[in-house]
């Protein structure tokens, strides 16, 4: 069974926050045309935590409190919230808070309802008529879970303004430096009686072990951050591995870990692999790399020609290598060296990226032998700079003396 208990900074029934609600509405002439943070002030919501020791079974009367995912209106403000409650966090040496995708839809869900349907409280209302409790209401978004906790707030106009009253308060801040969970979801919603509604909804499911980046900030411009791995004392060997790359040898677990992302600018993934014994289990997270390494990216890195003795024929009669920054924004310059072979040459020997380069093949058929194969290559070398990763790289090109070359032709398919 499930034990239910409840903090709060206050505590008004059901019934009056609705008359209240009606009271305010009957006193704005236009609530389009008025701010209503202007006229009335900010409040924050009494806290609420469900531990696991007691369940309670809801009866649910009303078709108002079914799962409906509605995307971020403000993606900034919710993202920054996570950020502060974990900054808090940090503060005094406890674990992050991983984002969690369901966490953000039921937050989100319960800010719209309470600003589109005229009312403040964890619990779900239609027309002042109570549809289901705060945690059914979760556990639609959010299964199996073993913690849920909540903060709700309406009137604040920024991410900072907010969390400043949470913090103030106590049972609100209690549940933003609880460790009973490990996922944090955060909704906003503009509109309604106060202007602006904010949920925070925490969960830990305990089958799920998150791996956490830098404190769950969306983006970093170096490659070299902080994970947070949850699982100490559960499990004993971890291996990790960047984006879809080789994984690293098993090590002895550890919760806090210096890390090196792929230099690669743009989102980049690490995930993480738990075991014990025949157990195991793996997490990941991701964040967005703003400032990549310098990459050298040569394709392709082989080029192969044909040329037919009974038709004087070369197929492709040229081709070209393309030469570009994979890693960054800045422009690399490059040059062409190493040339090995007489027979083909190329169209520039230098420049700088994002480029191309062209091999043009350079025929004395006189002295081609069939079933000859003329081997060469080259080598790309970024100049500046200095050092490049992946530089410098090695082309191979080939040509590859035949009677003939068969072609075969398919049909077209026109759906």
């Amino acid at each position: 069974m499930k034990n239910v208990s409840r903090i709060f900074a206050f505590k008004i029934k059901p019934m009056v926050i609705w008359l209240v609600t009606v009271l305010m509405w009957g006193c704005l002439i236009s609530p389009a045309a008025v701010r209503a943070d202007d006229s009335i002030p900010p409040r924050v919501g009494d806290p609420t935590v469900f531990n696991e020791e007691e369940e309670l079974q809801y009866s649910i009367q009303f078709t108002g409190c079914e799962r409906q995912n509605f995307e971020p209106v403000n993606m900034d403000f919710e993202q920054r919230v996570v950020e502060l409650v974990n900054n808090e966090r940090k503060s005094r040496n406890l674990p992050p808070l991983k984002r969690m995708t369901d966490l953000d839809y039921a937050a989100r869900y319960h800010a719209r309802d309470m600003a589109e349907d005229g009312y403040f409280s964890h619990n779900s209302y239609d027309g002042g008529q109570m549809i289901c409790n705060w945690d059914t209401r979760i556990g639609k978004f959010y299964s199996g879970w073993s913690s849920l906790a909540e903060n709700i707030a309406a009137g604040y106009t920024t991410p900072e303004n907010v969390m400043s009253g949470w913090m103030n308060s106590s049972g609100h801040k209690a549940n933003i430096l609880s460790t009973s969970n490990r996922e944090i979801g955060v909704g906003y919603w503009p509109g309604g009686s106060y202007g602006h509604y904010w949920v925070q909804d925490f969960g830990r499911r305990d089958s799920v072990y998150p791996v956490v980046i830098n404190w769950e900030y969306a983006k970093t411009s170096s490659p070299e951050v902080e994970l947070y791995i949850y699982g100490q004392g559960i499990w004993t060997e971890m291996r990790l591995r960047n984006d879809d790359g080789g994984w690293t040898a098993w090590q002895p677990f550890q919760s806090r870990l210096n890390w090196r992302l792929n230099g690669v600018k743009g989102v980049r993934t690490v995930t993480v692999e738990l075991r014990n014994g025949t157990a195991s289990t793996s997490s990941w997270d991701s964040i967005e790399l703003t400032e990549g390494e310098p990459q050298l990216v040569v394709q392709p890195l082989s080029l192969t020609f044909f040329y037919e003795t009974s038709t004087g024929r070369l197929t492709p009669p040229s081709a070209s290598i393309t030469i570009q920054n994979g890693g960054s924004d800045l422009v690399l310059n490059w040059v062409a060296e190493g040339i090995n072979g007489d027979w083909f040459s190329l169209s520039i020997q230098s420049g700088r990226t994002p480029g191309s380069l062209g091999i043009n093949p350079v025929l004395n058929t006189g002295s081609f032998v069939q079933n000859e194969i003329l081997s060469g290559g080259l080598t790309i070398r970024a100049t500046e700079p200095f050092p490049v990763a992946g530089s410098p790289r090695q082309v191979t090109v080939q040509l590859l003396v035949v009677e003939q070359v068969s072609r075969v032709y398919l049909p077209m398919v026109k759906r």
